[in-house]
């Protein structure tokens, strides 16, 4: 376990990553955060004696911070310190050399941190989302249910963003006010004055003019915001869902967003604006489509970890891999319900074995995750009838088509689809809301 304490903060990190080591240790390093051998590493540089990673090593923790006085606790601070800024570069095979705990783990509640250790990266994807974000007139729209990274890979875009010296505005629509909701020109209004509070500079909403037609009104204000605006606007909306409440809204919200980004094509101003859209169902209700930003841009969607994926977080915290198999059993990938687990494996001094034969049960570390779908499910008898089929059904059921309690289900994120089937997503559902059980079959 490492004891020392991270000398440097996140800033100064990067800028010693990015500016400070020399073309050989830039080539070490990733090696050595890959988990290969001195040997292997020193071949790689072409040198005949092992001795010579370890000189680059040694060097290299130097200027992070940490002086080389042993041989194993500097290279564990150094994987430490990369694991918490940048551990995206951290293998597995890293981790495990160590096996340290990171301190001060945070219950796993809302976004992970920007400088969160136990973020998990879905390779290719953020990568691909920091080069499109450049792009001129760019659209990104995230795809995923409720609780699987979506706002904690939007934030991470925006940082990214930032690094270029964009403007950035982050709008969730779940805390909007529902009476935003009663008409277009209101909801309207209220958007362009939640940006404009998170950019001085744009124009006051003074210039609203009541007599034009409001898409027309807000398109027009927001291209005199871009003029004025010195460099590149990025607009994160997370929860769009939310909309689909509204048609009156949605039904000119979204064709607005979609022109906006067809502008780009053409005006020098409208590319400036890159589009950030996070949302967790396919139930476009009445909307038509192709006057839609959901079939344009670049399309994210945010998949379950895989078993790799979860490895890394439980080294990360600390926790022998052993521990893994028996939890994706019940659980799968699912990133809430796997960081839970870790959580209180870590910090409650939860055993393993414990943890999943109480997790169905109303006293189990998932009993409010739980009962608020269970609440759901009770206010909305025919979702609760849907669902109380799948889980019936140990196969899943064949589904024709995907009616509106499937999409709902989704975004809940209790089920999946695998080729005409639809199931629960993981055993945890089925065996908890499952009417194979007699006692839970007064749950749906």
């Amino acid at each position: 376990m490492i004891t020392r304490k991270m000398l440097i903060n996140q800033e100064k990190f990067e800028n010693i990553y990015q500016n400070e080591l020399t073309p050989k240790q830039k080539k070490v390093l990733p090696l050595f955060l890959a988990g290969q051998t001195d040997e292997h590493i020193a071949r790689e540089l072409g040198a005949t004696h092992r001795s010579t990673a370890s000189h680059q090593l040694r060097n290299i923790s130097t200027k992070f911070g940490f002086p080389p006085e042993t041989e194993p606790d500097y290279r564990c601070n150094l994987i430490e310190m990369f694991a918490k800024y940048k551990p995206e570069l951290v293998s597995v095979k890293a981790l495990e050399k160590c096996g340290h705990i990171i301190q001060n783990i945070r219950f796993p509640e809302g976004p992970e941190p920007l400088n969160s250790a136990f973020y998990q990266e879905r390779s290719p994807i953020e990568s691909r989302c920091y080069t499109a974000i450049k792009e001129p007139g760019a659209l990104i729209r995230i795809k995923a249910p409720k609780q699987m990274g979506k706002t904690s890979l939007l934030k991470r875009i925006m940082a990214e963003a930032k690094k270029s010296s964009y403007s950035t505005v982050y709008l969730n629509f779940s805390l909007i006010e529902k009476n935003k909701f009663t008409n277009a020109n209101d909801f309207l209004r209220s958007f362009y004055a939640y940006v404009i509070n998170q950019l001085p500079s744009a124009p006051p909403l003074t210039v609203w003019d009541t007599d034009i037609p409001s898409m027309v009104n807000c398109t027009l204000t927001f291209q005199s915001l871009l003029k004025q605006l010195d460099g590149v606007l990025v607009l994160a909306l997370d929860e769009v869902d939310k909309l689909f409440e509204y048609p009156e809204i949605y039904e000119n919200f979204f064709p607005m967003l979609r022109n906006w980004n067809e502008n780009a094509n053409e005006s020098d101003t409208w590319e400036k604006l890159r589009l950030l859209v996070a949302h967790s169902t396919e139930d476009y209700g009445r909307l038509d489509i192709n006057q839609s930003p959901f079939n344009v841009g670049l399309p994210i969607k945010l998949e379950e970890f895989t078993e790799e994926q979860v490895k890394s977080l439980a080294i990360r915290h600390g926790l022998d891999s052993k521990n893994i198999l028996p939890l994706m059993s019940l659980v799968g990938g699912h990133p809430y319900l796997v960081r839970l687990a870790l959580y209180y494996l870590v910090c409650q001094d939860a055993t393993i074995g414990k943890l999943l034969q109480e997790a169905t049960t109303d006293t189990g570390i998932y009993s409010e995750h739980l009962r608020r779908h269970l609440e759901t499910f009770q206010e909305n008898q025919e979702l609760g009838r849907v669902f109380k089929e799948i889980v019936s059904n140990t196969q899943g059921i064949k589904i024709e088509r995907k009616n509106r309690q499937f999409y709902q289900l989704d975004s809940m994120g209790v089920i999946k689809f695998s080729n005409n089937f639809v199931m629960p997503r993981c055993r945890l559902y089925h065996e908890y809301f499952g009417v194979g059980v007699a006692r839970r079959r007064h749950r749906l």
